[in-house]
């Protein structure tokens, strides 16, 4: 599958294209993980599942069908309002055309920490949550470098609205239910 998302990786690629392509590589990456672990859950079999669906959407040229801005998974749940209110609004700013591939580490990365604190405490997922971190900080440099100043204040507002609406969200607690994510 990772030769087959490689086409899609390529810079003659739609960003969007790309963006997927990098998402679905970030689910088989966990999923991987996650078989090499001998884990008994089901994540890595979803994981690898949603992998094939993006896969198979790139292959029908329905990637424009994906949500861009999807649900977090019941196996996991909404941890860190602020990263995700910082991906939420590069993707409303059509952040993904000028990062596509560190947005869709960076949310991956996002989902599978709060799984790995759910399951076995904040010492399994720190290293996820840095890794989403840079993965973003990335993504929002490479924005905030390709735009004016006054595209990036706006960002920076729309940062704020996602971080209000995302902020209630999160319960505090080490417990995954998933999460309805929505534009604002």
């Amino acid at each position: 599958m990772l030769n087959e998302l490689q086409i899609y990786q390529q810079k003659n690629m739609s960003a969007r294209q790309q963006y997927f392509a990098y998402k679905a590589q970030a689910w088989l990456n966990y999923a991987n993980h996650k078989d090499s672990m001998n884990s008994r859950s089901d994540v890595g079999v979803e994981a690898a599942q949603t992998a094939e669906n993006i896969l198979q959407a790139l292959k029908n040229d329905k990637v424009e069908e994906l949500a861009l801005i999807e649900d977090i998974p019941s196996t996991s749940a909404l941890m860190r309002p602020d990263l995700w209110a910082t991906i939420s609004a590069l993707k409303d700013s059509d952040g993904i055309a000028v990062a596509p591939r560190e947005m869709a580490f960076s949310e991956v990365a996002l989902i599978w920490a709060a799984t790995n604190q759910c399951a076995r405490g904040w010492r399994e997922s720190g290293i996820h949550f840095r890794m989403a971190d840079r993965w973003l900080e990335q993504a929002r440099q490479a924005y905030v470098n390709a735009h004016d100043s006054q595209t990036n204040v706006a960002l920076q507002a729309r940062i704020v609205r996602y971080y209000e609406a995302y902020a209630p969200l999160d319960s505090g607690e080490d417990t995954c239910h998933g999460q309805a994510l929505s534009p604002i």
